[in-house]
């Protein structure tokens, strides 16, 4: 594939220069200087601050693919933004059609209804794990809400450079809302289809000179698309930033989350399941959740000199509830009779991380150096207590509910604590070696301590170490202002908790990418174009040992290769448009139990969105807007095909969803109407070891005052 792409992008060098020329007007030069105007705005930020440089849904930086914000042109790898503008003119109020847009990116559902970030990305599972503001989050059962997300941050392939274990499709940082040096006040209600229900508020003012407060808030209660399924959450985020003097910045963010849900982890993954309602629920009413959310943060930044800061990062999130779990783990040999179980649990995660950072913008030898450094520590563990019981079967076609929990299971009690101790040591370094060539190099040394402990045994079951090198190198090459081609190597690592026969445990999971592409901006960067092709491998995958199946060996590969293209624009004023197509060819090339050559689940071949939205500006429809958008993706696997049964799997089908939205701003307030899935197509999506229909059409209406 990469060896079709390589001309392509070489045609494209050398057609690109005189159209560009041609199209900015005012040469080189002017160009060359706007590009450094930009990145002295962002330089000049008072809290390191990126993605502000944006026109409706076209962004011209980002921080999370160098941490230290460059601009996208300038950045030998993939990173796409999905703007403020674009998640409220879409009227997103749940994460896992977030990223939508984006080419290569297939959403996860929360496991179990919680608000989880789960996603595919360049058709490999990325699991729970993702970045809030730059910080890892544990993700399985952490809780999640739109309402202080200001934009979402995508950077595609391995990125342990800076980010540590992570799977190598990429990952995903959600970047929230910060104090603002004016006071504002946004009031936001919405009502929506199954009885949803929703206020928002978004308040903020300045205290004292040098002192901003801001807050984001949310109530929701809503019943479901889903047989006797209701949650309620209430999402407070308060946010303070202080100016210690002209060289010193502190910025304090906090999240709490209160929610109750019903579990609902779907469907069992069968073909079966998709000749039922998407309404039908396997669980019990009785199956009510009780949990608590913490989230706090604090990012110090002290300037050295105009060339150098140092930065401090430090977080602290903690999950915690009591879940009451009325779920399925099986289905009888007729492929309708459901095997259920009823189990209670005490459950809590939390993760610590300190980072330590050395940021620099300066030359030596005549060469401009972006550079980052940093020491990296963090904690995370779970602690977790089932207790199990018997629940009676029900009928995948035509369910009974009202059964109650009934004789201990037989696993009656299980307790266990997981923690996992890492330190690392990373570096990055743009160097714009010319105003043609930038090379971008960085390296990671981390050391993870892992530790697993039965609490009713009273043992440790795991301890051990892991360590891994993970190094990046990219160059880019401008042929024109306007024009970036680049190559890049990057890397990943995840630790297994997989064991081998004699007890030991697998080394971690890797992850290789190359990639290359063609980045271009016209109209002075109102319409963007990001193409690239890719190769990934993720090596010593975990298979089951072929002389002992109870344990595992560590034989397996598994590849991707595709090409994506990511689209924005905001060509004339008022409109704004997004486009993003992905072909990916994700496949097992080496395993002792899965079939060779058989499809990751989870990931389509052809896969791609356009949205569009245009805002009239003046005449009869001044304030009007009316945005439409298709999403397609194409069949997937919804099972892992072995050796042993090439023929025990089934394609998940394939769907194109129409979304559209009308609304009408004026004198500060806005209404405004979502309209989704209106082709009234059955979607699934992965969830665990089940699958989650999508909801049916549905409407959103929301009223909006500013103040």
């Amino acid at each position: 594939m990469l060896r079709y792409l390589i001309p392509f992008l070489t045609s494209c060098a050398m057609v690109c220069p005189p159209a560009m020329a041609k199209e900015a007007g005012d040469g080189p030069a002017n160009e060359r200087q706007r590009n450094k105007d930009r990145q002295e705005t962002l330089d000049s930020s008072e809290i390191l601050v990126t993605g502000r440089m944006v026109n409706d849904y076209v962004a011209s930086d980002a921080l999370t693919g160098t941490k230290n914000a460059a601009l996208l042109m300038d950045t030998p790898s993939t990173v796409v933004v999905v703007s403020e503008e674009l998640i409220e003119d879409r009227g997103l109020v749940r994460l896992d059609q977030a990223l939508d847009t984006v080419s290569g990116a297939q959403p996860k559902a929360g496991y179990g209804g919680t608000q989880n970030f789960g996603t595919f990305l360049r058709g490999f599972d990325l699991g729970q794990v993702t970045l809030r503001d730059g910080f890892r989050d544990p993700g399985f059962y952490s809780l999640r809400n739109t309402a202080n997300v200001e934009r979402f941050e995508v950077l595609k392939g391995p990125a342990s450079v800076l980010y540590g274990a992570i799977n190598p499709g990429g990952i995903v940082n959600t970047i929230t809302k910060q104090p603002k040096d004016e006071a504002h006040l946004d009031a936001v209600a919405i009502l929506g289809s199954f009885d949803f229900y929703r206020a928002e508020i978004d308040a903020g003012t300045p205290l004292t000179q040098g002192i901003n407060l801001r807050l984001n808030a949310a109530y929701e209660d809503s019943d479901s698309y889903r047989d006797l399924v209701e949650s309620r959450s209430l999402f407070v985020a308060p946010a303070v930033s202080l100016q210690l003097g002209d060289k010193t910045r502190w910025l304090v963010r906090g999240e709490y989350t209160d929610s109750q849900f019903t579990w609902d982890i779907g469907l069992p993954r069968i073909a079966n399941s998709l000749r039922v309602p998407v309404s039908r629920f396997l669980g019990e009413e009785d199956g009510i959740n009780d949990v608590q959310s913490y989230f706090v943060s604090s990012l110090l930044e002290h300037d050295i000199s105009s060339d150098w800061r140092i930065r401090q990062n430090i977080s602290y999130s903690r999950t915690s509830g009591e879940y009451n779990l009325r779920s399925f783990y099986a289905v009888d040999a007729d492929d309708r009779t459901v095997l259920r179980v009823a189990y209670d649990t005490d459950e809590s995660q939390f993760g610590f991380i300190a980072q330590h950072e050395v940021i620099g913008d300066f030359r030596l030898a005549g060469i401009r150096n972006q550079f980052a450094a940093g020491l990296e520590h963090y904690t995370t563990g779970q602690e977790f207590a089932f207790e199990f019981q018997n629940l009676d079967n029900i009928d995948l076609f035509t369910p009974v509910y009202g059964a109650v929990a009934g004789d201990q299971f037989a696993f009656p009690l299980f307790s266990s604590d997981n923690d996992r101790d890492g330190t690392a040591l990373y570096a990055q370094n743009l160097m714009h070696l010319s105003d043609s060539f930038k090379l971008l190099a960085g390296i990671r040394q981390e050391w993870i301590d892992n530790r697993d402990y039965d609490r009713l045994a009273d043992a440790e079951t795991r301890n051990n170490s892991d360590k891994a090198t993970s190094p990046q190198i990219g160059l880019l090459f401008q042929p024109a202002e306007n024009t970036s081609l680049f190559g890049s190597y990057s890397s990943s690592f995840t630790p297994s908790s997989a064991r081998q026969a004699d007890g030991t445990f697998l080394d971690p999971e890797t992850g290789e990418q190359f990639e290359i592409g063609w980045k271009q901006v016209w109209l002075n960067g109102r319409i963007t174009l990001s193409l690239a092709g890719f190769e990934i491998t993720k090596s010593n995958v975990a298979t089951p040992d072929p002389d002992n199946p109870a344990f595992n060996v560590q034989s397996g590969k598994q590849r991707s290769r595709g090409v994506e293209m990511d689209i924005a624009a905001n060509p004339v004023p008022g409109l704004a448009i997004t486009f993003a197509a992905a072909h990916i060819d994700a496949e097992v090339t080496e395993d002792s139990r899965f079939l060779i050559g058989a499809a990751l689940p989870g990931a389509p071949k052809w896969s791609g969105s356009l949205w569009s939205r245009y805002r009239f500006e003046q005449g009869p429809l001044d304030g009007f807007t009316f945005g439409l958008g298709l999403f397609y993706s194409g069949k997937r696997e919804a099972l892992l095909r072995t050796q042993a049964a090439p023929a025990d799997g089934f394609l998940l089908p394939s769907y194109t969803r129409l979304d559209a939205m009308v609304g009408y701003e004026k004198n500060g307030w806005r209404v405004q109407v979502n309209a989704g899935n209106l082709t009234n197509e059955k979607i699934y999506l992965l969830s665990g070891t089940a699958l989650m229909p999508q909801a049916s059409r549905n409407f959103a209406f929301r009223v909006g005052r500013s103040f």
